[in-house]
């Protein structure tokens, strides 16, 4: 029990640490977006005004002033200061920290053990994959980084490598055509790609969704709450890379988009450096819809309950050329900055009132996983 109670008071310290450079970071991140982010015609006295009689009294209940720019970049939209938007530095420091298990996040998101959690769910065709420094195929027989080489090798299309574990914004991911590369080329690549990572073919995207980007495959990000015996599709957006893009990464001039009910898009898409578009710059018009979104949804209703030390997820699905949904990956520590900036509305809709009373006064679900010394 000593030790338990030491390696604890420990953790906090180190945690308490990460919360203040982690919070710090992404506010100076979010200030430089927001300087792009045009909201003339939203007077500096109505935003004031809002904060201090909206926002604040609200927040104040769980022991928090949290800044008004949050709240005016969350709203920049519709020009609107919701009391129940997340402060992303909040979000990622504690509120997060509380719905998801922290020690089982890093093995159950490692892409190189996706197909066993969800054998039954469709996904991107494994070609080969190194976990922990040990080749493997696709049916997880070791064979080693010639055999990995003569995998890749059968293949004549794109081959996706991506990194099996503390990846976002597509650090990591090299795409490459075996048909153009050398023997040395490939050794290359899967010497150069690190310890654990995954390679895989290509999606053949939908052609309504390749109509925006065919260089890229565009993602369908839904976020999912499991709550009182129940998965909340929560909201779902559309990210698109930018023109010759070959996969979708931050900063890279693309967008994000609200999809709303039958998979049309929100007119108006965010960037992620700042900058609000119509229509995406003109390449759909109103009558787009992405397809499928219904399957998506049944899907993530069926899988998210086996992830039950999450609360709180964030779904990457393609859609093929046939119209099924295809899982990409999912999410435990899941980006909120886009998805909640371009739907301008509470990412946990009617429910956030519940979970941020849960987290900050009852905490039953800390009671019940022993995350009380995840918050200070």
């Amino acid at each position: 029990m000593i030790y338990e109670q030491v390696y604890n008071g420990l953790y906090g310290l180190t945690r308490s640490v990460k919360k203040r450079y982690l919070a710090k970071a992404l506010e100076e991140e979010a200030l430089r977006s927001f300087e792009n982010i045009d909201i003339d015609g939203w007077s500096l006295k109505e935003r004031e005004e809002a904060y201090r009689e909206v926002v604040l009294p609200y927040w104040n209940v769980f022991g928090k002033a949290p800044k008004r720019f949050w709240f005016e970049m969350i709203g920049s939209r519709d020009q609107i200061m919701d009391r129940r938007f997340l402060p992303i530095d909040l979000y990622y420091t504690e509120i997060i920290p509380y719905l998801n298990h922290g020690i089982q996040r890093a093995g159950l998101a490692n892409k190189g053990y996706l197909d066993y959690l969800f054998s039954d769910v469709k996904r991107p065709r494994t070609v080969a994959l190194k976990i922990e420094g040990i080749y493997y195929d696709e049916k997880r027989n070791i064979v080693g980084e010639d055999g990995a080489l003569a995998l890749c090798r059968e293949n004549r299309g794109a081959l996706f490598l991506k990194p099996s574990i503390e990846a976002a914004r597509g650090d990591g991911i090299v795409v490459f055509t075996p048909a153009d590369c050398s023997d040395d080329d490939i050794r290359s690549i899967l010497q150069e790609s690190g310890s654990s990572f995954i390679v895989q073919e290509r999606v053949r995207q939908h052609p309504v969704l390749d109509s925006l980007n065919p260089t890229s495959v565009s993602t369908v990000r839904i976020y999912s709450l499991l709550m009182e015996d129940k998965v909340h599709i929560e909201s779902a957006g559309l990210r698109v890379s930018a023109p010759g893009r070959a996969f979708v990464t931050v900063f890279d001039g693309g967008f994000y988009a609200e999809i709303l009910e039958g998979g049309k898009l929100y007119p108006k898409v965010y960037s992620d450096i700042g900058e609000w578009y119509d229509h995406g710059n003109g390449i759909f018009d109103d009558s787009f819809a992405v397809p499928s979104m219904e399957k998506v949804y049944d899907e993530v209703r069926k899988i998210h309950p086996r992830m039950g030390h999450f609360k709180c997820l964030g779904w990457d699905f393609a859609i093929d050329e046939d119209g099924e949904p295809i899982l990409l990956e999912f999410n435990g520590f899941p980006n909120l900055g886009c998805a909640q900036i371009a739907r301008c509305k509470p990412v946990f809709n009617e429910r956030t009132d519940w979970i941020l009373e849960d987290i900050y006064l009852r905490r039953s679900w800390a009671k019940n996983h022993r995350q009380d010394f995840l918050i200070p």
